[in-house]
């Protein structure tokens, strides 16, 4: 009897922390983000505003980075100190993180106004070129996800990250493909419900890329550090 009533209070202190994590380093996702949502809430939604959007979204990528680096050490050490390891990962990867983010900013950039104008002049050409471009953004997407949670782990070279990145996105294509349905799950929903849902949602949507990408990080952790334990302390800090 004392077995089961120790069991029963495991799982129920295991989910109340897990809830606590994922209700805490929401807010400070969405908090940290504050400059995108002032935007996207006040902001007319016309492509007109696109480049107001993306100044916007510099901020949310040490966001993201600080999001991703917590529900990683959930996944990995099933304990969570929400706000230390929230702001711990966030102040860790800023400089990092914004080295990939530009890029990845600059590309969707890019990419959403080429498919934009081609939109605009449906010919039988344009149609093609339209295509090709959303399957770069599928692929492009593929690569960032990747990228953000190899940074958000590790220390690597900003070609570096890129490299395994595009190694994992078609080594481990199983993980790969459980990211996009991940995303494109999210998007169903939101499409039939709010976009809003975004801001309550983040911290579970990132413990599950997360817990999707354990796999990779853990062949990256194997194969790609340095054996000596000084570099392996920075790296794995």
């Amino acid at each position: 009897m004392d077995e089961k009533n120790q069991f029963g209070q495991g799982i129920l202190y295991t989910f109340t922390n897990y809830v606590y994590a994922f209700l805490l380093t929401n807010i400070y996702f969405v908090l940290t983000n504050g400059l995108f949502i002032f935007f996207f809430m006040t902001l007319e939604p016309s492509f007109s505003n696109i480049l107001l959007y993306f100044l916007a979204l510099i901020p949310t990528g040490p966001a993201v980075a600080a999001l991703y680096y917590s529900m990683e050490k959930l996944v990995r050490t099933k304990e969570l100190s929400p706000t230390h390891d929230f702001f711990y990962g966030f102040k860790k990867n800023i400089k990092d993180i914004l080295s990939i983010w530009f890029p990845i900013l600059l590309v969707y950039f890019i990419l959403i106004v080429d498919l934009q104008y081609l939109r605009q002049t449906p010919t039988e050409l344009n149609q093609i070129l339209s295509i090709v471009i959303f399957v770069l953004i599928v692929l492009w997407t593929m690569l960032i996800l990747n990228a953000v949670a190899i940074s958000s782990r590790f220390k690597f070279r900003m070609r570096d990250i890129w490299k395994l990145s595009v190694y994992y996105s078609f080594m481990k294509v199983k993980n790969t493909v459980g990211n996009m349905l991940i995303l494109f799950i999210l998007a169903f929903i939101t499409t039939i419900t709010t976009d809003f849902l975004i801001l309550f949602v983040s911290s579970f949507v990132f413990y599950l890329l997360a817990l999707n990408t354990k796999e990779m990080l853990l062949d990256i952790e194997t194969n790609f550090l340095k054996t000596s334990s000084k570099h392996t302390d920075q790296q794995l800090e």
